[in-house]
């Protein structure tokens, strides 16, 4: 469809075609060659009373537009926080996520507008239109509603929005306000520290993995606390995260006060690959599975910063032979419960030559165990 078309089709009828390629003309004429036929038929778009001729898709988004305008769905909402301005009054912030077919963008709300999403006057499933100019913000493209800008709820439209989620094995260095889903296979505990600033911050990692890999996901602050709602096993969605590389070269997502973290409508699939026993090489991270062929139970110590620790050692085995593995901290826990014949999965566990020079495996945080039958 050409542009012209496409701007006649959105005036709903008001003229002919041929009155309105009429009308192009006269435009043309009196702008005596200042504008060309598209910028004459918005015109005369906005001489008959139609808005939103001017409106484009997300996907076509970008710094040298400047000032845009396109209808979308809010896919997710952020709570609005308060700031002080320097003439001493309180103002509010929020962004929302606003996508249609072809992707999403971030919007920013200042004031009242903000005010309207913690009253829920606006909310996710509204299909709204969005006046606003574009800047690069920490995360990608945003919209911000500047002099002229604003927003309006369109009551009867439909917008078909993009599923926003990518799998785990399309995850990226370098992605940001990224979304994907996975099943939570494990999570450490939450750990506090101090930031330059006197303020006190906290920090936790999980591991989540779907059909395609797994990978690990470091949460911040208000999201290392949300994760305690979820357990192994759930099936959970990262929205709005970033990429980074971790410690040891490989890639991880990081959420921050700008992510969200949500139980997930559609249930995720995630199947290890299970190594024998007798093919366990030295240093290297393994899933195995077998039979509990002893149990050596638990002990305690303290650790070198002074905090009480756990292990216990299990003995584990297939056709192929057996191994001592031993767990540490809360997987102390669900290796006291065990008993012998019972048929066990663990994942993420290192090898390493122990005790006698034997070989044997370390189950960390990072681990999983599940108990088979």
């Amino acid at each position: 469809m050409s542009d012209i078309l496409d701007i006649y089709e959105k005036i709903g009828g008001k003229v002919t075609q041929k009155e309105f390629n009429k009308l192009i003309d006269e435009k043309m004429e009196i702008m005596g060659g200042l504008c060309d036929e598209r910028t004459a038929a918005l015109l005369v778009a906005h001489d008959l009373g139609v808005e939103g001729v001017n409106a484009i898709k997300i996907i076509d988004i970008s710094l040298d537009k400047k000032n845009v305008e396109f209808l979308g769905k809010i896919i997710s909402a952020f709570e609005p926080r308060e700031f002080n301005r320097n003439d001493g009054t309180v103002g509010k912030v929020c962004t929302i996520t606003v996508g249609d077919e072809t992707g999403d963008v971030r919007v920013t709300l200042w004031d009242e507008l903000a005010e309207a999403v913690k009253t829920g006057d606006l909310k996710e499933g509204d299909v709204i239109r969005v006046k606003g100019y574009v800047k690069e913000g920490q995360q990608g493209l945003e919209v911000h509603l500047g002099r002229g800008g604003g927003i309006s709820k369109e009551e009867g439209e439909t917008v078909n929005v993009k599923d926003p989620m990518i799998s785990i094995g399309e995850v990226q260095l370098g992605m940001g306000n990224m979304c994907t889903r996975g099943v939570l296979l494990s999570k450490q505990d939450i750990r506090t520290f101090n930031r330059k600033d006197g303020s006190t911050g906290c920090v936790t990692g999980i591991i989540i993995g779907d059909e395609t890999g797994k990978i690990k996901v470091t949460l911040w602050d208000n999201k290392a606390k949300e994760i305690d709602g979820f357990e192994p096993g759930d099936s959970i969605e990262l929205l709005h995260g970033y990429t980074r590389e971790s410690f040891d070269g490989s890639v991880e997502i990081q959420v921050g006060n700008r992510g969200m973290i949500r139980m997930s409508e559609i249930p995720v699939r995630y199947e290890e690959k299970v190594t024998k026993i007798g093919e366990i090489e030295p240093d290297k991270f393994y899933n195995i599975k077998g039979i509990v062929t002893g149990i050596d139970g638990v002990r305690e110590f303290t650790t070198r910063d002074g905090k009480p620790g756990r292990l216990c050692s299990v003995h584990i085995s297939d056709d192929s032979g057996r191994i001592r593995v031993v767990f540490w901290g809360e997987h102390a826990n669900f290796a006291e419960a065990l008993s012998i014949g019972d048929e066990i999965l663990v994942t993420d566990v290192q090898s390493r030559v122990g005790f006698r020079d034997e070989m044997e495996l370390s189950a960390n945080w990072r681990s999983t165990v599940r108990r088979l039958k």
